[in-house]
């Protein structure tokens, strides 16, 4: 797992040359921890940052394994987690907090803690059918299955994350292999935001998933750009 921090820049940061990413001299004592989806990397978040607080993207789930020394020194961090980040943010979270890291509040967003399920997850033999035909069209498709429409996917595409198809493909098959094993603890989410639109988690698999759970339905596509902006750069 890869953590990439964004801290607050004066000028608008430029996708090519990110200059505020894993600045260590931040004096913020507040973190908001992005768990973003597969495939993705900072880049698609760049400028969501804002004054007075830092802003970490967590991504690349081919490991879960974390580099705490990043969390150290705040005193709260706040939780957003997107797609496959639900998974991931629910295996590594239970153990941040049995070490005491000042964890508030943990919403998710268009995922479950149930990345391969037939009910609660996106179906065994859909990710499967990814994994096996995965090319630079399917992803091309499966892009535009994310974001709903051509006008959105253009907007993700004006930032889209620079990431090889090895690593992608590695980044599944890890995934795949990890999700067959049970957590040793259940972690409690806060609050959770369906989208009715969702072609990559179906709102019904999500609803059963979050049944126990406080949760929203909204009607938007799994790649929820407005709701991103509303909920990291109005909190």
């Amino acid at each position: 797992m890869i953590f990439k921090k964004i801290t607050h820049a004066l000028h608008p940061v430029n996708p090519d040359n990110l200059v505020s990413l894993n600045n260590p001299l931040s004096s913020n004592k507040k973190l908001v921890l992005f768990f973003a989806g597969w495939g993705m990397d900072e880049h698609l978040f760049s400028g969501y940052a804002r004054s007075g607080q830092d802003l970490m993207i967590a991504y690349d789930y081919s490991s879960l394994t974390l580099d705490e020394n990043l969390l150290k020194g705040y005193e709260e961090i706040q939780v957003f987690a997107w797609s496959m980040g639900v998974w991931a943010a629910s295996q590594v979270l239970p153990k941040l907090q049995m070490q005491h890291y000042p964890i508030s509040t943990c919403t998710a967003i268009n995922g479950t803690p149930f990345p391969i399920d037939d009910s609660r997850g996106i179906p065994v033999q859909v990710f499967r059918a990814t994994l096996n035909t995965l090319s630079e069209k399917t992803l091309d498709k499966f892009r535009l299955r994310m974001c709903g429409s051509r006008g959105i996917l253009n907007h993700f595409l004006a930032k889209a994350p620079r990431r090889d198809m090895a690593s992608l493909r590695t980044e599944l098959i890890a995934i795949e292999e990890q999700a067959t094993v049970p957590s040793a603890t259940a972690f409690r989410w806060d609050e959770a935001y369906i989208g009715n639109d969702d072609r990559i988690f179906s709102s019904e698999n999500q609803q059963r998933a979050w049944a126990h759970t406080p949760h929203k339905c909204v009607d938007m596509a799994h790649y929820p750009e407005k709701l991103f902006k509303q909920l990291l750069q109005e909190i």
